[in-house]
């Protein structure tokens, strides 16, 4: 068994935890949902001090790993709308530095293996995650920043989860479908700066990892 999960990509977690949460926070409904959601992000988190392993990093990302999940616990336990900034922000936090461990770790990479490319595709969706949680806090702050979201009490957290969701992955992949509007003046640029983003990641991303697999065969 021991052997089996050292075989297992260290991003793999990673990448089914994320894809669970994009697929399933727009259309989980319910008075569970919330939890549910949480126990995704759970997985997210946990995931992430696997996928970073050992190095410089280590230890700091796990102290706040553990200060997130506390915060985000301490928030769905207590209902304390004051808390609810606080979980937002450090898990934004959390996400910026994994994605920043992540990709420096396919940078110094000199070969391209099945984690690489795992990597490479974690590092992508935590980025619409954390613009997902970024615009949360803008609309939570300042309310119809984003046109077309639901008016109201008939917008509950997990339907602006779910909404923030789409709209940032709409955003990253430059789909442009224009259901949901950003509106004021903070939200506007950084939903144009995540399109930009996506972009350019994908464009470095894949001429890095195409060069290195064209450099490898001519090695080997």
């Amino acid at each position: 068994m021991l052997t089996f999960f050292r075989q297992v990509p260290r991003n793999a977690a990673l990448l089914v935890f994320s894809l669970a949460l994009i697929v399933l926070s727009p259309v989980i409904t319910g008075s569970a949902s919330a939890y549910l959601i949480e126990l995704i992000f759970d997985g997210i988190l946990i995931a992430g001090v696997y996928s970073v392993g050992p190095g410089k990093h280590r230890w700091p990302f796990l102290v706040l790993t553990v200060a997130t999940l506390s915060i985000r616990w301490g928030e769905h336990l207590s209902g304390a709308p004051q808390l609810d900034v606080g979980a937002l922000s450090i898990t934004v936090l959390w996400l910026i530095y994994a994605d920043a461990i992540i990709i420096g770790h396919l940078f110094k990479r000199r070969d391209v293996t099945v984690d690489t490319i795992l990597g490479a595709m974690v590092a992508y969706l935590l980025v619409a995650v954390a613009f997902t949680l970024v615009f949360e806090l803008i609309e939570i702050q300042r309310p119809g920043s984003f046109s077309g979201l639901a008016d109201g009490p008939a917008l509950n957290r997990q339907e602006l989860t779910g909404s923030m969701m789409y709209l940032s992955l709409v955003c990253i992949t430059t789909m442009g479908f224009g259901d949901i509007v950003p509106v004021s003046d903070l939200a506007r640029p950084l939903t144009v700066l995540e399109g930009v983003f996506g972009q350019l990641y994908l464009a470095v991303m894949i001429a890095r990892l195409v060069g290195l697999h064209i450099a490898g065969r001519r090695d080997g």
